[in-house]
Order: C-alpha cells, then sequence, then structure tokens
C-alpha cells in the first residue's frame, strides 16, 4: 500500500500530473469531486463542503466548531481509505495527515508567478490582473488549511520528498521522475497497517476498555465535564428462536443515566453504518420505550471541537 501527496501552487499542471499519476499507478486519486462522493456516503452534503472551503478562504473569520468538526472529518475520511487502497491525493492538508508516516511520498509542485499567471489566463480566461488575485488567495487558502489542522508551514520544503518546477518540465517528465521516486524508494512494498497505525493524536489514552479511539475520546468528554456514564451496560436482544435462545443481539455503547439516554458511535466504514441504523430502528420497534440516539462521527467532531478538545489535542501533538 502506497500514499503520495500532492501540494500545488496555482497554475503549475498538478492536478493535470495527479490525475495521471493515478492511471499509471493504479491508484485513486483523491480530488475535490472524490471528496463529494465521500461526504454523500456519511450523510454530508456538498454544501457543508463549501461552508468549509469558504471558512478558510476568508481568513479564517469563518472557521467556528463546525468547521472545524468537518475538516477533522475528512482528514479522517482520507485517512480511512488509505487502509483499502493506494491513494494520490490532492491538497487538503495530506502532507501533515501523512507526516513522516512508511510507505508515503510527498510531492510539491512549484513554478514561478508570472508563468503560473500565464497558465491560468489562458485556462479561465480572466484577466492577467483577477488571475493573480485568484492565485494569491488560493494559496494562501491551502496555507491556511495546512496551518490550522497541523501547526506546519506550508512552505517547509522538509515536508516534501520532491518538490517539481514546472516551468522547467513538462506533464509527461514530471511524471517520470514521479513513477521513478516510487519505483525506488518501494513505497508500494510497505505493509498497509504501518501507513496508518497510531495516526490517532499522540497525547490519546490507549483504547484501555474501549474498542475505539471515537468511544476513548467520548468517555473522556463525558468525564471531564462530570457527565455520568456506563458503558456498554445492557444488552437487548433483537432476535431469537423457537427455544428462546438470542440469534441476534444490540449493546449500545453508552448509557447516560440522568438523561436516560443510550448512545451508539458509528465509525465511517458506510456498511457498518448501515448495519449499526438497522439495528437501532429494529430496537425502536422492539423497545418502543428506551431512548437511543445514533451519534455519527461527525457529530463526535463538531461536540468535541465545540468544546475546544480538538484543538488542544492538536496542540499537545505539537
Amino acid at each position: 500500500m502506497a500514499v503520495i501527496t500532492v501540494f500545488r501552487e496555482p497554475g503549475t499542471m498538478g492536478k493535470e500530473v495527479a490525475a495521471r499519476l493515478a492511471g499509471r499507478l493504479g491508484f485513486s486519486l483523491i480530488d475535490r469531486a472524490r471528496l463529494v462522493q465521500l461526504c454523500g456516503e456519511v450523510d454530508l452534503d456538498e454544501l457543508r463542503l463549501l461552508k468549509l472551503e469558504e471558512a478558510f478562504s476568508k481568513g479564517g473569520a469563518l472557521i467556528d466548531s463546525e468547521v472545524e468538526g468537518y475538516a477533522r472529518l475528512l482528514q479522517d475520511l482520507i485517512a480511512q481509505l488509505a487502509e483499502e487502497q493506494d491513494l494520490v491525493v490532492l491538497e487538503r492538508g495530506s502532507q501533515g495527515l501523512f507526516h513522516n508516516r512508511p510507505g508515503t511520498l510527498h510531492v510539491r509542485f512549484v513554478a514561478p508567478r508570472k508563468f503560473r499567471v500565464a497558465q491560468l489566463c489562458g485556462r479561465k480566461g480572466l484577466s492577467e490582473q483577477k488571475t493573480l488575485r485568484f492565485t494569491k488567495a488560493l494559496e494562501a487558502e491551502r496555507a491556511r488549511y495546512l496551518r490550522f489542522l497541523y501547526r506546519l508551514d506550508a512552505s517547509d520544503p522538509t515536508l516534501y520528498d520532491l518538490t517539481l518546477r514546472m516551468d522547467r518540465l513538462s506533464v509527461e517528465q514530471a511524471l517520470k521522475i514521479i513513477v521513478t521516486a516510487v519505483e525506488e524508494m518501494g513505497i508500494t512494498q510497505v505493509p498497509r497497517e504501518t501507513i496508518v497505525e497510531n495516526m490517532a493524536p499522540r497525547g490519546q489514552e490507549k483504547h484501555g476498555r474501549f474498542v475505539n479511539d471515537a468511544e476513548s475520546e467520548f468517555a473522556r468528554f463525558l468525564t471531564f465535564y462530570n457527565i455520568p456514564f456506563e458503558y456498554e451496560p445492557r444488552t437487548f436482544p433483537l432476535e431469537t428462536d423457537a427455544q428462546g435462545r438470542t440469534l441476534e443481539a444490540f449493546t449500545p455503547d453508552f448509557y447516560l443515566p440522568e438523561q436516560d439516554l443510550y448512545i451508539e458511535l458509528t465509525t465511517l466504514k458506510q456498511s457498518l453504518v448501515t448495519r449499526k441504523n438497522r439495528k437501532v430502528r429494529k430496537l425502536r420497534r422492539l423497545y418502543p420505550e428506551i431512548n437511543i440516539r445514533i451519534f455519527y462521527q461527525r457529530d463526535f467532531y463538531t461536540l468535541m471541537a465545540k468544546y475546544g478538545l480538538l484543538s488542544a489535542t492538536v496542540a499537545d501533538e505539537r
């Protein structure tokens, strides 16, 4: 398994190279279109992504807890994809997400601004002045995204294994250089688990009695705010055979006694989300007196961001 991250200055043909690279290597391309598709798979509409992009393009003034939550949710989506397939990832702070990970290659596309403006003028049909403003704004937005999520400077050369100057290279030449680097570095030979293991921020507690990081962090949140809870206190039979033996059961993750509320956390894997949704519907039908809520991971991130716990975790890591 392997991950190639691409960070490009506007007008450097980086997207074209990335698309052709993914095709040649048989990797999945993670660009904006793919992110829109991913958002749909976890019940997010494209308006959420637009709000996220607008917030970072406007200097950070619009970055609230909801925006922060969705930004970190996208990072989790990309990380989980990396567990299953080889990726070429365009921007989205990916050089921070996979910073110093084995099995990765980080590529940066650069060129003098005059060259880049000329490239974009021809493609977008804008005046030179408008194109210049566009490139500066987009550069700032991409740098701001990385800085906000990972406290990293996008211009730091040590973040990249390859920096390609595209006023001196053709798309095909750039492609050959990257493919050669992939082959020489042997990143496709790295075991999948070593790329994504321990990607949760350092400083988090180990799972302990909890199944995963989401459960552990949610329990930490409840404890921090003195909200009493019980972990997996009750199992509900959902289906039994003629002898009364349980064929299917459901154990919600948390119970909040003060609210008389059961909470079931989901993962981002759509197959598991669908399965849990089905079980919750069945539980509500069989036990109408039970209050239960599915807590999607986007809800978890929004809640953590609202109370400043996401930012604190990142600060601790750096």
